[in-house]
């Protein structure tokens, strides 16, 4: 990441829309909007003030822009900055964004960079910039509400708190080991002490989330259809997608691969969001001896439900026999597939439903968003969104926990403390090493 430049891009998401957005920053900014046919009036650039906004008519062609013109300081950047509002044509946007470049100067942002020039010119903190982020990248109401918590600094000032108790903690238990040999001075009791710990461990723990380790593994609940050979899954699949992306035959063992595709459930429920759906091949034991292949689509199948977290169990006859075979910790959806057909018989509650005509897709959408977003959504934290915070706090709840657990050796709970004080300072924004920096911007799209 080079400063002192000019950066240019496209910050706007591709495709064709009605309106698209190229933003520079620094120095040249200006003059390189000046290059497309952007005049500034002369008042404007002697006052410089905080920004202008201009409608103005760019090139021979004369294309109809909105052009927002900042100046340094006070611009989002702290530099000079120019932002095009154009029609959403991609090849036109694409044509403006190459001209920008090829200006002396100027050249190609990289992922994050503008966020990060915020930040180095001191615009925005840590919290802030990586609000940013979180902000893109929110998947739901939840993680949108946690990323403007997080923008809003008031897990900035919650981590401060901590520090500051961690370290006055420490202190105490440090001012008793140095006045070990004066039994009348006892700076804090060992049963204050603990409690004062615990109390601090549970905060810690609250702003992580109860599911903290899961919601770092899996950027998306992975939803499973799961049932015996020609159960029906497939065609089910396909009509979640609304398209056809899987094979359907009415012999057994078509599926063999664990397909996967993403699900939009966001209009379903409050809250939800994406999905990953598995289509699997059908669970049979009689297939491993059958051939390798299916031997080996025997043991995907397995693998990819150990790992889902909705489990949409598959059965025309309603019986559910497969029903143990499911992970604990997955929940479970029952279906009766092929609903089109004479119902035979159920061994409990289920919902029916039909790929082929759409039978009851609408009313498992919905149980599908509930499930797996019910615990999701309400654990949405700024935690959950930004890798940085959540192993820092991780690492103060493991050593406050230590220091909880080691209270009457001194030493020991000394230790443990300085390890906590660390990690809430990292949070708090007193530490922050230049390597952390780095990937905090380059985890951005490019153009933010």
């Amino acid at each position: 990441m080079r400063l002192g430049d000019t950066i240019a891009a496209i910050a706007t998401a591709p495709g064709r829309s009605r309106r698209a957005m190229l933003r520079l920053s620094g120095p040249a900014a200006h003059g390189a909007a000046k290059a497309l046919g952007v005049v500034l009036p002369a008042p404007i650039e002697s006052h410089r003030p905080r920004c202008v906004v201009l409608g103005v008519r760019m090139g021979a062609s004369e294309l109809p822009a909105l052009c927002v013109v900042s100046f340094a300081p006070r611009s989002f950047t702290g530099e000079d900055t120019v932002e095009l509002i154009v029609p959403g044509q991609p090849h036109l946007t694409q044509r403006l964004l190459r001209d920008l470049i090829e200006t002396p100067g100027v050249r190609h942002a990289e992922p994050g960079e503008f966020t990060a020039r915020a930040f180095l010119n001191g615009r925005m903190n840590v919290d802030e910039a990586e609000a940013v982020g979180a902000l893109i990248g929110a998947r739901n109401a939840e993680e949108l509400a946690a990323a403007h918590r997080l923008r809003s600094g008031e897990p900035g000032r919650e981590a401060m708190r901590w520090l500051e108790e961690a370290a006055t903690l420490l202190a105490l238990v440090e001012s008793g080991i140095d006045f070990t040999d004066q039994e009348d001075v006892v700076p804090i009791s060992a049963q204050d002490l603990r409690a004062r710990l615990e109390a601090l461990a549970q905060g810690l723990s609250g702003a992580l989330g109860p599911r903290r380790v899961r919601e770092a593994l899996a950027p998306t609940p992975r939803v499973a259809l799961v049932g015996a050979p020609n159960a029906g899954k497939s065609t089910l699949f396909n009509g979640l997608l609304g398209r056809s992306r899987a094979v359907t035959s009415d012999q057994p063992g078509t599926t063999r691969d664990a397909l996967e595709e993403t699900l939009d459930l966001s209009s379903e429920a409050p809250g939800a969001g994406v999905v990953t759906l598995v289509d699997l091949a059908g669970l049979d034991e009689a297939l491993h001896a059958r051939s390798a292949a299916d031997s080996e689509s025997q043991r995907l199948a397995q693998r990819a439900i150990e790992r889902c977290d909705v489990a949409l169990l598959c059965d025309p006859t309603g019986s559910f026999e497969l029903a143990d075979s499911l992970p604990s910790g997955a929940a479970v959806i029952r279906l009766r597939t092929k609903a089109d057909l004479p119902r035979e018989g159920s061994a409990g509650p289920a919902l029916e439903v039909c790929g082929l005509d759409g039978r009851g897709l609408g009313a498992l959408r919905r149980a599908i968003a509930d499930s797996a977003f019910a615990s999701e959504a309400r654990g949405a934290s700024e935690a959950a969104l930004v890798p940085r915070r959540r192993a820092a706090l991780e690492r103060a709840l493991s050593a406050v926990e230590a220091a909880a657990s080691s209270v009457g050796g001194a030493e020991i709970t000394a230790h443990s403390l300085r390890e906590a004080v660390d990690a809430l300072g990292e949070l708090a924004g007193r530490v922050h090493p230049d390597d952390i920096i780095g990937r905090i911007f380059a985890t951005f799209c490019i153009g933010k």
